[in-house]
C-alpha cells in the first residue's frame, strides 16, 4: 500500500492518503488479529457484597452482572452496570449474590497465610505458593518483584478443545468457534504483566505449548516482545508417539524469549547428541592406588615401603605419615579396628607395600596430591590414592589443571585443561528419555500422591528441570516464577536443581483452586458449591499442588510414610564395583596346548574374540576389550604384569581346577588393577526431601478506603515480607493486637515505621544491622517522607548497601491504582 501511494502523481492526494494510511496502521493491527472479548471475570464466593461491587447470582451465568447500589436489611438493590435508567432496579437477597471482580479494574491484594513447611536453613529464601487466579496474582507480583525475576516458566492450557480450561467460568471446548481468539486474549493479558516482572537485561521467559496453539503463540510473543530474541525448542515427551491413524506425535514445544543480555551457558549435555556425562573417567584424571600390585608387591620385596599412614576417620583426611617398620616387627593391627591407621594390606590379607617411600609421600600429602578412598572392610583398612609422577608432570605442563582443594582434607581437585572444549550449546531439539511425561511426570506424581492420577498430563520433572536449568544454572540465587503451577512440577524441579549444586534459587508458584468438570459433579449432587470448605478441599491447589510441594520437601506424607523411589540428579559419580571373576575348572589346562583348543574355549567366553588367540599365548590381555583370560597358571606373574594399567577390565577368566589357587590369583588381580570404578548417575531418594522452606497463601482483596486510612497493616504484612526477599520466619501481627509504632521483626531484613514521631527509636533498634534491605515509612506528606528517608539512609545506609526506603501506604496504593489492564488486543477478527 505504501508503494502504491508513492506512485500517485498528485502531491496533495498523495499527502492526504499518506496521512490516512498512517492513521489506519496506527489503529489497526496487522499480523496476528483477534478479538479481545469480554473482560475476564473472577467470582469471589466468600466475599460479602458492598456498595459499588459487581455481583452475579449464585448458580447463574457469570457474565450476567449487576452493580450494587444499596444494601439494607439483607437485601441488595442492584442496577445493570451498563448505565440503565435509575428506575430499572433489581432486589436480591445478599446471600444469593456472588461478588465479581472484572479484570482491569484496580485491586488491592492481600495474602492470607494458609500453611507452611519449614525444612531448610534460616537464611534460605522461602518458596511461595499463592492460591489465586493468575491475572490478579501477577498484579500482586508486580508490586513485589517488578524487574527482578530471572526466569518465568509457564505451562499454560494448551486449548486442545477437550475442555482443558475456562473463560469466564465456562469451559472452552472444540465446538467454540472463538476458542483460539479467547485463548489469545487470555494469554495476552497475562504475558503483558509477566513481561514487567522479568529482569530487563537478563530475564528469560519460557512457555511450553503443543501443536494446537504453537503458531498463534509464536505470533503473540512476537507482538509482545518485538525486539527480543525468541527461539523454540522441540522436546520429545513420548517416544512411542500418539497417533490417530496419521503421524504419531511425540513432541511438544518450548518458546524461549531472551532479554537483550540473556545468554545460556554451555553444558556437557546439549539434550540432543549422545550424552557424554557418563564419560567422567575421560574427563577427570585418574588417581592411582598407593598399594602396590603385581610383582614385588609383598612386604618382603620392599620392606622400606611398609609404613603406617595416620588417618582422621571423621574428617576422612590423612594427618600423618610414619616411618618404615623393621621387617622383623609386626604392626599393631588393633589400630585397624578404629580406622585411625592405614597399612598396606593386600586383598588376600597379607602384608604388601606402598608405591612410594615416607619422605616422598609426606611431600605428596603437603601438596594435596593424596586422598583417602573408602574404608575397605575386606582388607580392614583404608584405600589410599595418589597422583603418580606422570599425572604430576602433566599438571606442571598445564595439560591437567588444579581447579580447587577440598577444604577438609586438602586434596586437590583436578581436571583436564581442555575439558571446557567438551561443553556444548544446548540444541533446539531435545531427545532424552528422562523427558518422558508418562514415566517421569505421571509416575513421579503418583509416587508422591497416590491419587495423583486426578491431575492429567503433569510435566516430566526432568524436562522442567532442564528447561529452567538452561537459564539459571549459573545463577544460584535466581528468582523463578510459574503462574500456571498446575501440579507443582516447577518447584519440585527447582528444589532438585538446588540440591544438585547447593543453590538458593527461589520459586514463586501461582495456581487457582478449580476442579475439573468430572470432579465437581459429585459435589454439586451433594448440594455443595464453590466457596464451601468441602468443595475447596478438592480443588487443584489444595489437593495436588500444596500436598505435592509439602511432601516432596519433607520426603514423607502427612501420615508419616516415606516417599518411594529415587530422583535422578543428572550428576555422574564414580562407584566401586566388583569385577566378575570366573573359574574355568571344567578344562584341564594341559589340553590347551594348541591355538585351536584355546579358540574353542574363547568362543565360549563373553567379551573376547577368537582372533586374539596367537601361537603359544599363555593369556590374553587387550586394551580394546573388557575381558581377560589366563590359560597357563605358570604365566600368572607375567599376566599380572600385563594387567597393570588395564583398568577397563571387568571380566576375568582363570583356567585352573584348584579353588584355592583361583582365590589367590583373584586377590592378586584385584591388587594389580585396584577397584573397578564405574560412572553412573547419582540418585537421590524422594524420602530424603529437600532443605527448603515453603509458605502457602491465598490471595484476598482489601477495601481501598481501609488501606487509605492505614488500617490494613496486618493484612499487607506478608507482602512486605515477600518484598524484602522472604528471608527468615514470616512475622505476624496477631488479630486484635494494637498496631505498633514501629515494627522490627527478628531475623527479617526489613522494618516498618508506623509512627513517624518514633524515627529515633527505629534507628536505635536497627543500629548495627548489616542485613537490611527495606525500610517502610508510613507518612502522608511527600516532604515529610523525603526528610525521614534521608535520615534513615544517612544512619543505616553505610552499613546496608542497597538499602531502599519506601513510603507506605502510598507506594502500595499507587502501584495498584496504575497497575491496570492495558485493554488487550485490538478488535478486528479472529484467527
Amino acid at each position: 500500500m505504501t508503494d502504491l501511494i508513492a506512485q500517485i502523481d498528485d502531491p496533495r492526494l498523495r499527502e492526504r492518503l499518506t496521512q490516512e494510511w498512517a492513521a489506519v496502521t496506527k489503529e489497526k493491527k496487522f499480523g496476528l488479529v483477534f478479538d479481545p472479548h469480554l473482560p475476564e471475570l473472577l467470582p469471589l464466593p466468600n466475599a460479602r457484597p458492598r456498595r459499588g461491587d459487581l455481583v452475579t447470582r449464585r448458580g447463574g451465568s457469570l457474565t450476567e452482572l449487576w452493580r450494587v447500589r444499596r444494601l439494607a436489611a439483607g437485601v441488595a438493590t442492584c442496577v445493570k452496570p451498563d448505565g440503565a435508567a435509575a428506575g430499572d432496579a433489581w432486589h436480591f437477597p445478599e446471600d444469593d449474590l456472588i461478588v465479581v471482580r472484572q479484570f482491569g479494574e484496580p485491586i488491592f491484594p492481600a495474602l492470607v497465610p494458609m500453611d507452611s513447611v519449614h525444612n531448610g536453613p534460616a537464611d534460605a529464601p522461602w518458596h511461595v505458593l499463592i492460591e489465586a487466579d493468575n491475572f490478579h496474582a501477577l498484579q500482586a507480583l508486580h508490586y513485589l518483584y517488578a524487574g527482578q525475576v530471572d526466569c518465568i516458566y509457564i505451562d499454560p492450557p494448551y486449548n486442545t478443545g477437550a475442555r482443558d480450561w475456562k473463560y469466564n467460568n465456562d469451559y472452552v471446548d472444540g465446538n467454540d468457534s472463538w476458542r483460539h481468539s479467547k485463548w489469545l486474549a487470555f494469554m495476552e493479558r497475562r504475558l503483558q504483566l509477566a513481561k514487567r516482572l522479568l529482569k530487563v537485561d537478563t530475564g528469560v521467559l519460557i512457555v511450553t505449548i503443543d501443536e494446537h496453539e504453537v503458531h498463534h503463540l509464536g505470533m503473540l510473543l512476537e507482538s509482545i516482545f518485538p525486539s527480543f530474541v525468541r527461539q523454540m525448542a522441540t522436546i520429545v515427551i513420548n517416544q512411542k508417539g500418539v497417533s490417530q491413524g496419521r503421524l504419531a506425535r511425540t513432541e511438544e514445544y518450548a518458546f524461549f524469549v531472551f532479554m537483550p543480555d540473556a545468554f545460556l551457558k554451555t553444558h556437557h549435555d546439549d539434550l540432543l547428541s549422545p550424552d557424554r556425562s557418563s564419560e567422567k573417567r575421560f574427563l577427570v584424571p585418574r588417581w592411582e592406588w598407593l598399594l602396590r600390585g603385581g610383582s614385588n608387591s609383598r612386604r618382603a620385596d620392599r620392606p622400606l615401603l611398609f609404613y603406617p599412614i595416620y588417618v582422621d576417620p571423621k574428617r576422612k583426611s590423612i594427618i600423618g605419615v610414619g616411618d618404615p617398620l623393621p621387617l622383623a616387627e609386626s604392626p599393631d593391627l588393633d589400630s585397624l579396628s578404629n580406622g585411625t591407621v592405614a597399612w598396606p594390606i593386600r586383598g588376600d590379607g597379607s602384608f604388601g607395600n606402598w608405591q612410594v617411600g615416607p619422605p616422598s609421600f609426606r611431600e605428596l600429602v603437603a601438596s594435596g596430591f593424596t586422598r583417602l578412598g573408602g574404608f575397605d572392610k575386606r582388607r580392614n583398612t583404608w584405600t589410599v590414592q595418589y597422583l603418580n609422577r606422570g599425572t604430576r608432570n602433566r599438571i606442571e605442563t598445564g595439560e591437567i589443571q588444579i581447579i580447587g582443594k577440598d577444604p577438609v582434607s586438602g586434596s586437590v581437585e583436578i581436571e583436564y585443561a581442555n575439558v571446557s572444549a567438551r561443553l556444548r550449546n544446548i540444541k533446539t531439539v531435545w531427545h532424552r528419555g528422562l523427558h518422558d511425561s508418562g514415566i517421569y511426570g505421571s509416575t513421579v506424581l503418583r509416587a508422591v500422591l497416590p491419587e495423583g492420577t486426578r491431575f492429567p498430563f503433569p510435566k516430566s520433572i526432568y524436562a522442567t528441570r532442564d528447561a529452567v536449568a538452561a537459564v539459571v544454572r549459573d545463577r544460584p540465587d535466581a528468582l523463578v516464577v510459574d503462574f500456571f503451577a498446575g501440579s507443582g512440577t516447577t518447584l519440585n524441579a527447582l528444589n532438585l536443581l538446588n540440591a544438585e549444586d547447593n543453590g538458593k534459587r527461589q520459586c514463586i508458584l501461582v495456581t487457582n483452586n478449580e476442579l475439573a468438570g468430572e470432579d465437581s459433579e459429585p459435589l454439586q449432587a451433594r448440594g455443595l458449591q464453590p466457596g464451601d470448605d468441602d468443595w475447596e478441599a478438592e480443588g487443584i491447589c489444595r489437593s495436588v499442588t500444596w500436598p505435592r510441594s509439602k511432601f516432596t520437601i519433607l520426603g514423607r506424607r502427612d501420615d508419616g510414610t516415606p516417599l518411594p523411589g529415587d530422583y535422578l540428579t543428572g550428576k555422574q559419580v564414580e562407584r566401586e564395583k566388583a569385577r566378575r571373576f570366573l573359574q574355568v575348572g571344567f578344562i584341564d589346562p594341559a589340553v590347551l596346548d594348541a591355538p585351536a583348543k584355546k579358540r574353542q574355549l574363547v568362543a565360549m567366553l563373553e567379551g573376547l574374540p577368537q582372533n586374539l588367540v596367537t601361537d603359544n599365548c599363555p593369556f590374553i590381555v587387550s586394551p580394546e576389550h573388557k575381558a581377560t583370560v589366563l590359560f597357563d597358571d605358570a604365566a600368572a606373574d607375567d599376566w599380572c604384569g600385563a594387567l597393570e594399567g588395564q583398568d577397563q577390565i571387568t571380566d576375568v577368566y582363570i583356567v585352573t581346577p584348584f579353588k584355592k589357587r583361583f582365590d589367590v590369583l583373584k586377590a592378586e588381580v584385584n591388587a594389580v588393577l585396584g577397584p573397578l570404578l564405574v560412572s553412573e548417575e547419582e540418585r537421590r531418594p524422594l524420602a530424603a526431601g529437600f532443605p527448603a522452606n515453603l509458605a502457602y497463601f491465598k490471595l484476598d482483596f482489601l477495601d481501598q478506603d481501609r488501606v487509605a486510612l492505614r488500617r490494613a497493616f496486618r493484612e499487607i504484612l506478608p507482602l512486605l515480607w515477600l518484598k524484602a526477599g522472604a528471608i527468615g520466619a514470616r512475622p505476624e501481627l496477631p488479630r486484635g493486637a494494637a498496631e505498633p509504632a514501629l515494627f522490627v521483626p527478628t531475623g527479617n531484613p526489613f522494618a516498618v515505621l508506623l509512627d513517624e514521631g518514633r524515627l529515633a527509636d527505629l534507628i536505635a533498634a536497627l543500629d548495627g544491622r548489616t542485613d537490611l534491605r527495606l525500610v517502610f515509612i508510613v507518612t502522608d506528606g511527600p516532604d515529610a517522607f523525603k526528610e525521614l528517608a534521608g535520615e534513615v539512609e544517612d544512619a543505616l545506609g553505610p552499613r546496608n548497601p542497597g538499602l531502599q526506603v519506601i513510603q507506605l501506604y502510598r507506594d502500595y496504593l499507587e502501584n495498584f491504582l496504575i497497575n491496570r489492564e492495558s485493554g488487550g488486543a485490538q478488535s478486528g477478527g479472529r484467527p
